[in-house]
């Protein structure tokens, strides 16, 4: 993590953002974005880009880094991370509405209908 994922406050108070990695669609965690773009997939019938570019200056939101910033004395924020771009947001309505905005490239059909013609 660098120095620009943590701020201070004007009273010294020191913070950290951590970003969930969570479906935008449903409540399912995943440790990866390709895992992430694969699960809105299969399970929401979404195709989703995926933006290699961009840097984000987030940790994880995990149990490991939440007991670090905890005990090093940081006010942690959580937020919402795209799969997509990088970007993340403190309402993950917000994030759902980015993703069907900007990033979902198909709704893909029903798997398993098909229809055969005569």
């Amino acid at each position: 993590m660098s120095s620009s994922d943590t701020k201070n406050s004007n009273e010294g108070e020191k913070t950290v953002i951590l970003l969930k990695k969570t479906c935008p669609y449903c409540d399912k965690s995943y440790q990866s974005n390709q895992k992430a773009v694969n699960h809105i997939a299969t399970t929401h019938k979404k195709k989703v880009e995926r933006l290699f570019s961009g840097n984000r200056n987030f940790g994880v939101y995990n149990q490991t880094n939440v007991q670090k910033y905890e005990r090093l004395g940081y006010t942690i924020v959580v937020q919402f991370g795209c799969v997509s771009c990088k970007e993340a947001f403190v309402m993950k309505k917000e994030l759902e509405k980015h993703c069907d905005l900007k990033h979902v490239v198909t709704s893909q059909p029903e798997i398993g209908y098909l229809k055969y013609f005569d």
